[in-house]
Order: structure tokens, then sequence, then C-alpha cells
């Protein structure tokens, strides 16, 4: 279900509006034609999207949108007004606006255009939320794992590391981000002899060896596994280390 509130002081518009939308099934629709009552909904209900028109009395869409924005609320919100100004549209995309649509013509084929913005802007929006919840997800997991494990680009570079890898070595993250591992972990200016990521940038495949971690005072089982683009390209590598021994 898609829930929308469609804001207008036209009480005509806005029944038409109200019964156009709602023809699609998963449609349903709040009606208000006071901007400052519509911003008090806002605050106390969840909404799919906003659709708001323009010029209204006591508070414009712009201002609406803009105070919808500075309360942190960032759902989609439409513009539909028979204003058409370039300033107008400059601004309301500045402040956050997802879609700006003219009134104007075959209500039909204004509607469904409305209906199909509104749709497009819900499906982007809810798609963000789930790619900022897997990412929590994964970056939940990625600092829970109990050994150091580092993402690293082709050159050697750390760009992420768990928990683990930061206690390990006694750094913050902004410490390790850019620098390579092997000036981290084993204090050289190169890779150490039999470096896994040596052999893997050539191999392309998982590869792992034994070795002393300087860093973390002991012997561990290195492994890099290769994270390949559609080209086969090393885009990064997933660098995890096991302790064995005491150094």
């Amino acid at each position: 279900m898609i829930s929308v509130l469609y804001i207008d002081d036209d009480p005509d518009l806005l029944i038409l509006g109200k019964r156009f939308l709602q023809r699609e099934e998963d449609f349903s629709v709040d009606t208000l034609e006071h901007p400052v009552q519509a911003l008090d909904r806002i605050r106390e209900q969840h909404y799919d999207a906003i659709v708001s028109d323009y010029m209204m009395p006591g508070m414009d869409g712009l201002a609406l949108l803009k105070a919808i924005r500075g309360d942190g609320n960032c759902v989609p919100f439409i513009m539909f007004t028979g204003r058409g100004r370039e300033d107008v549209v400059i601004d309301a995309f500045t402040s956050g606006a997802s879609f700006y649509l003219q009134k104007g013509g075959d209500p039909l084929v204004q509607f469904a255009e409305l209906s199909h913005k509104i749709r497009q802007a819900v499906e982007k929006r809810r798609a963000e939320e789930q790619v900022r919840r897997i990412r929590s997800e994964w970056e939940h997991l990625f600092n829970a794992v109990e050994n150091p494990i580092t993402i690293l680009a082709p050159d050697h570079r750390i760009i992420a590391a768990n928990r683990a890898s930061l206690e390990a070595v006694g750094c913050t993250m902004a410490e390790v981000l850019g620098r390579r591992c092997f000036e981290l972990f084993h204090h050289r200016e190169n890779p150490p002899p039999h470096c896994p990521l040596v052999t893997m940038i050539t191999t392309k495949r998982y590869e792992v060896m034994q070795m002393p971690v300087e860093a973390m005072n002991g012997r561990y089982l290195v492994s890099c596994t290769p994270e390949l683009d559609g080209d086969g390209n090393l885009v990064s590598v997933i660098h995890i280390a096991t302790r064995i021994s005491e150094q």
C-alpha cells in the first residue's frame, strides 16, 4: 500500500485527484486544504509520499517542503501546481522535491502522470532504505567477526577495517584508511615475502599463507579473496587474518 497526503486549497481538485489516484488499488489518499494543518499531520502520521500545490494561503508549497525537510523527514515530495516559474522549480529541487509537475490539460493524463511519479518516487525511497538496512546489517556482521578483516584496494590500500583489526593494531578507522596493508601490519615499505595478496593479484583466485604479522604480535593464517567485476577485473580484496600462535 502507498499512503499519500495530497494538499491543495482547491477542494474540487482534491476530490478529483483522490478519485483518480485511488483507482490504483494500492493507493490510499488523504487530502487537506491547509498546508499548516498538513505539516501537523505529517509530524503525527507516516505517509509514503506528499503531493502539494504551490500557491496556498498561509504557507506555500515551498515553505511546506522546507519545513518537512527541516524536521529531518525525507518523505518523497511532489510539487503539483499550475505555476511554472523557473526560479520556483529550481528552489523546489534544491529544497529536496522529488518531482515538479504542472497542472493543466486532460485530467486523465495529468493524474496518470502524477500517479506514475508518486510510484516512482516511493519505489526509489524504499530501495534506498533497503540498501541502508542491508549496509547496516553487513557492518554489524563485519564488526562482530572476531578475526581481523580488512577490505583492500588492488594497490594494497585499506578501504575498510572491522573492529577486530582496529583493536589488534591499536588504531582508529581514520588512522588506517588509505594506508597500505604491509605498512600497517608488517611495518615494511614493500609487501613481505610470500604475500598472498601479491600472488592473488596475478591468479585472481583465493590465496592463503602462514606468515608473521608484526603489528599483531603473532603468526597468522592470512587469506585473500578477490572481488571481481563483470569483466573479471580486480575491484577489491577481502583480507582475513587468523591467529595461529604468538610471535
